[in-house]
């Protein structure tokens, strides 16, 4: 979907995905980023842990003044750099974001092709990205090794895209090949359901150790501060206000999509809301949404997804239903929910779909 890309064919594809949500979702019925980006990609295995994971990194290494090498815990594991990474490839696309963020675009050999068009902020540096893969796969091992790697990132450790049976390059192959390899965001198929694992903090989590692994800690607290003051304006705003019931819907016409657990809980918490449905709900019924009785319905939409059309659905279905007779339907793109530098601006868009009287400026990202 983006401009100025040059495409590198790879043999690894998604496919025959059961659905689309989370890793312990199994019957979706293939990839679609109308899912939440991070929630769409865990629906690619075919099992699931039960474990809990650790934060996706704790740093225990040198500051930014100090020098290499850096030593960091992530994912359960320890990494050590010796030295700057030179040539980054990123395999999703809130991890891009976060690269471009720092400053670090001309270090980045290859990307997987972005499911969304970038953020304004970072957008004109996108634009020259090599694509490895597509929106729909992950690039084969052969591909990947091709580009000679020495910093290799992307969200799950446990296989998606470092699934070694799908024909992708494992962690254990890209680290023989001399690769550091870095999860961002989610460690593990079940972090998506807990706001202790994933929350809106997670996205300052990899750009805190993205800093220290490429020396740029200060732009990396530059660009954390600016997301903190973003969120800071929404709890001042919502602070005092009452509670309101909220659904995220996702699709299909029966069984529906919810969005729920992990962030979307902390993001509609966060803006002075309660998820009407449980952490682990992802397909309901008709008859349980109309149920469930919420105030206001969020939208999950994607490029090349028809808000009106989501809307009228809703409308046709379900005339009853408080959100919907109160005209009470917001569009929240799913690209605005993820563990990215955009996920800011969806909590202002949550937030305003929750108290419309706040009028709050949406920030840039």
């Amino acid at each position: 979907m983006q401009c100025g890309k040059s495409d590198i064919s790879t043999s690894g594809r998604f496919n025959s995905i059961p659905n689309r949500r989370s890793p312990m979702r199994p019957h979706a019925r293939r990839f679609a980023p109308s899912i939440g980006a991070a929630t769409a990609l865990l629906l690619l295995t075919t099992g699931c842990s039960t474990s809990s994971s650790p934060s996706p990194s704790e740093t225990s290494g040198a500051s930014e003044t100090s020098g290499y090498p850096v030593t960091l815990e992530n994912c359960g594991r320890e990494i050590t750099v010796g030295a700057e990474p030179e040539r980054i490839v990123s395999l999703w696309q809130s991890t891009t974001e976060a690269l471009l963020a720092l400053g670090l675009g001309d270090r980045i050999v290859a990307v997987q092709e972005a499911y969304a068009p970038y953020p304004d902020s970072v957008a004109a540096e996108a634009e020259g990205l090599t694509s490895v893969g597509s929106q729909m796969g992950f690039p084969s091992k052969e591909v990947l090794l091709s580009q000679q790697p020495d910093f290799v990132t992307g969200q799950v450790l446990e296989g998606f895209a470092f699934d070694a049976s799908q024909g992708y390059a494992s962690v254990e192959q890209l680290e023989q090949a001399g690769a550091t390899v870095y999860g961002a965001n989610l460690c593990t198929m079940t972090d998506n359901q807990s706001i202790e694992t994933w929350n809106i903090d997670t996205v300052s989590k990899t750009l805190r150790d993205y800093g220290t692994i490429f020396n740029v800690s200060a732009k990396a607290d530059e660009v954390i501060a600016g997301l903190e003051a973003d969120r800071e304006k929404v709890v001042s705003a919502v602070e005092g206000a009452p509670t309101v019931k909220t659904a995220y819907f996702n699709g299909g016409t029966g069984p529906v999509i919810v969005l729920a657990g992990g962030i979307y809980d902390d993001l509609i918490t966060t803006a002075g809301g309660e998820n009407v449905f449980p952490s682990d709900a992802t397909f309901v019924s008709k008859e349980e949404f109309a149920a469930a009785d919420a105030d206001v319905i969020l939208v999950g939409t994607f490029p090349g997804q028809d808000f009106a059309t989501q809307k009228a659905f809703l409308e046709e279905n379900f005339p009853d239903h408080p959100a919907v007779k109160n005209g009470r339907i917001s569009e929240v793109p799913t690209q605005e929910t993820d563990s990215s530098i955009s996920v800011m601006v969806g909590l202002t868009k949550i937030a305003n779909a929750l108290h419309p009287d706040l009028g709050l400026p949406v920030p840039t990202s």
